[in-house]
């Protein structure tokens, strides 16, 4: 079979990309001719089954947009001849990106990653910390879900038209979380299947041996991640046993402050740009992982690693989760943003017994095998064959993303006080309900703001 690999960033910076270039390589080895797409801030690539097209990270005057990535996506379909589109994470397109991939008429799945199809900031909770349904609206500006991390209207409403064009255009929706897949399937995502992700273990040194008190963090120093309450857990378990000591190992880039400010706390060791293959070393000498997360994670890719590595968590109990940290059987789950239940948690599981520390890690790596990667594999060619077998044809968004409108979306962006050709109009009122008219009569929507 012919298949693209769809995803906005071509190198491995997160799950989502490890997943979809292993799927990438594994189907290679299977005889199919796979191409990937993606962007990269640093690398332009124009190969016979790799597209790289160079541009940011991420840039708002491109969340409408971006004629660059659109003709290189269309000329690389042309030359690819793909019988499907195996689309991931999407998140920072433009949305005539999404357009023309419905226009070719070719079947499309997507692998859902994370909860941004659901929220437009991806935490899926609520300024207050409680968890919330799900939702691309109204809602988003009722809760204070801002203070997680900011979003104005404008990212909103891409989100939201990039989720209305992704129902039309993808037959099926892959959602490693049953999590993820219930909110998915709650608001009105069509097709929507639950398939775990798949693991590749990662290799120790064969000689490393397990610590006693040993806690080890495995990801970004970002909010989201609830780091900041893992630190201050960190005393209230040292007050009970001085000897615990954590590693983190960051990954991204964080900041000269938080790496200043972590390296000055006692009991403590950061590690930075730790390439992957050289975290078994870190799994097979730790006595836990945590995972303090306060957004709703869906199926991460660390926890994935801890089961193979038969190493146990103690993990918030949020989002997918708990789906893969069983209280007492593979780890521990603790309230999320609660220092004192995650250090109360993290005590119950080092004071475990070498036998009972045997049994959990025995758990866990069976528990791995059902995220084996070649029936995964074998799964995914058989829905592959099953939307192929469909019959299809070009589909339009349920907003018609024309030029015209696309065109006012820009415009809006550069309009926008503090960004991009910052307005310094006095009445910032008249300014915006003079925008917010434009985008209405661009979506046809009935007069609503008065003369």
């Amino acid at each position: 079979m012919r298949i693209l690999q769809l995803n906005t960033y071509a190198d491995p910076i997160g799950g989502a990309e490890v997943y979809a270039l292993t799927l990438t390589r594994e189907l290679r080895q299977r005889g199919h001719v796979v191409g990937f797409f993606g962007t990269s801030p640093k690398r332009e690539v124009d190969d016979e089954h790799l597209r790289v097209v160079r541009r940011p990270l991420y840039d708002p005057l491109l969340l409408w947009r971006e004629p660059a990535v659109r003709l290189a996506l269309q000329a690389f379909v042309r030359r690819l001849q793909p019988e499907l589109i195996h689309v991931h994470n999407v998140h920072s397109l433009g949305l005539d990106v999404l357009e023309a991939l419905g226009a070719l008429g070719i079947p499309t799945v997507q692998s859902v990653h994370d909860f941004n199809m659901v929220c437009p900031n991806s935490w899926c909770v609520r300024g207050d910390g409680s968890v919330c349904p799900g939702g691309i609206g109204a809602q988003c500006f009722q809760h204070g879900c801002q203070k997680n991390y900011p979003f104005d209207a404008e990212v909103v409403l891409h989100a939201l038209l990039r989720h209305r064009a992704l129902s039309c255009i993808v037959d099926v929706s892959i959602c490693p979380s049953r999590s993820l897949a219930e909110r998915m399937e709650h608001h009105g995502r069509k097709g929507v299947v639950h398939i775990p992700n798949t693991i590749e273990p990662i290799a120790g040194s064969g000689t490393d041996q397990r610590q006693a008190k040993e806690l080890l963090y495995v990801g970004r120093l970002t909010p989201e991640k609830g780091v900041d309450y893992l630190l201050q857990a960190l005393p209230l378990i040292r007050e009970h046993d001085p000897e615990v000591h954590l590693t983190l190992v960051a990954g991204g880039s964080p900041s000269t402050k938080v790496v200043e400010r972590v390296r000055r706390i006692a009991g403590v060791s950061l590690f930075l740009d730790v390439p992957r293959a050289e975290l078994g070393r870190f799994y097979s000498t730790a006595t836990v992982c945590v995972l303090p997360s306060i957004w709703c994670e869906n199926a991460p890719l660390v926890a994935l690693e801890c089961l193979a590595a038969g190493l146990p968590m103690v993990a918030s109990h949020i989002g997918g989760l708990p789906e893969l940290v069983e209280d007492g059987v593979t780890g521990f789950t603790f309230r999320p943003r609660d220092p004192v239940d995650l250090a109360e948690k993290t005590r119950r599981c080092l004071a475990l017994g070498t036998e009972a520390r045997a049994r959990m890690s025995a758990a866990l790596r069976e528990r791995s095998s059902r995220f084996q990667l070649a029936p995964h594999v074998t799964r995914i060619e058989q829905l592959y064959r099953e939307v192929v077998r469909r019959q299809h044809g070009p589909v339009a968004p349920a907003i018609a993303l024309d030029g015209d409108l696309l065109a006012v979306l820009e415009q809006l962006t550069r309009e926008k006080p503090g960004g991009p050709g910052e307005l310094r109009a006095p009445d910032r009122r008249r300014v915006l309900v003079a925008r917010l008219r434009r985008v209405a009569r661009a979506l046809h929507l009935p007069k609503i703001f008065p003369n």
